[in-house]
């Protein structure tokens, strides 16, 4: 095998498709919760600063953050900030638990890929391993067929018989 060779098998070395797609998932799951963060950010500076709800980009960021908001609506009433705002303690609530959550689905993502990590660099010793394996297999092969043959001759030393009659 040439080396070539085994650098593109090195280089081929991929972790289990369970673990790359747990990890795209993760991601897209990770990247709505911090879509939804920064909704709900937007909707308290908003409620805050009584924005204009006709308005397109608020009444979008209105709609778009009540699906965020909708499992801790009624938690927290709101309270007043000035004569026409009001801070949305529900929405900071919200919030700090998409957050955490957030956080959870950081720390998977940071363990799916010491997983991957993991698994492709015992891949890559295994693959170090063979290929060290192969060329002590070589290079043995190679001393054995280098050596001078060693011919064996039969002895030349001869035998004589004696014969002693007894009388």
């Amino acid at each position: 095998m040439s080396k070539a060779a085994a650098a593109n098998m090195v280089d081929d070395i991929k972790p289990p498709t369970y673990l790359i797609i747990g990890k795209v998932i993760l991601y897209a799951m990770y990247i709505w919760i911090i879509f939804g963060i920064i909704m709900l950010g937007m909707r308290v500076f908003l409620l805050a600063f009584s924005a204009n709800p006709s308005t397109l980009f608020v009444n979008f960021v209105y709609e778009t953050s009540a699906s965020f908001l909708q499992p801790f609506r009624g938690i927290f009433p709101p309270k007043p900030v000035s004569e026409t705002g009001y801070l949305d303690v529900a929405s900071l609530f919200a919030m700090i638990m998409y957050g955490l959550i957030g956080w959870g689905f950081s720390a998977l993502i940071h363990y799916i890929q010491n997983k991957m990590d993991t698994y492709t660099e015992a891949a890559r010793i295994r693959l170090a391993r063979q290929r060290e394996a192969k060329a002590q297999a070589a290079q043995l092969a190679a001393k054995q067929q280098a050596r001078p043959a060693v011919a064996v001759r039969p002895s030349t030393t001869t035998t004589t018989s004696r014969t002693t009659t007894t009388r």
